[in-house]
């Protein structure tokens, strides 16, 4: 993982906070559509950010038993007025599997 004082890098990772649960609710649909899984559960577990135009969040989600995916949603600057949005995910992830850059 990029070291957190290098511009652009990934910072390290932390416990996700209800923030972050926030932005994972709000994408849960696109995540079911483009995946095909109708997740258990959905609860963000850690993540790690990297500042761009906006932020990009890298955060891991349990779906229920040992399943887990990386997502990363993006959170456009504030006065875009634009909606946060899922960019990408990684499937088959388990609980012991650090968040990186994708």
């Amino acid at each position: 993982m990029a070291s957190k004082n290098l511009p652009g890098g990934v910072g390290e990772e932390k416990p996700a906070d209800s923030k972050i649960q926030e932005l994972c609710d709000k994408i849960k649909h696109d995540f079911q559509q483009k995946s095909g899984i109708k997740a258990e559960e959905f609860k963000a577990v850690k993540y790690a950010s990297q500042v761009v135009a906006g932020m990009n969040h890298f955060v891991k989600v349990w779906l229920g038993g040992d399943h887990y995916v990386h997502l990363r949603i993006h959170e456009p600057l504030h006065h875009t007025g634009e909606e946060p949005s899922l960019h990408h995910f990684q499937l088959h992830k388990n609980q012991h599997e650090n968040i990186c850059h994708f």
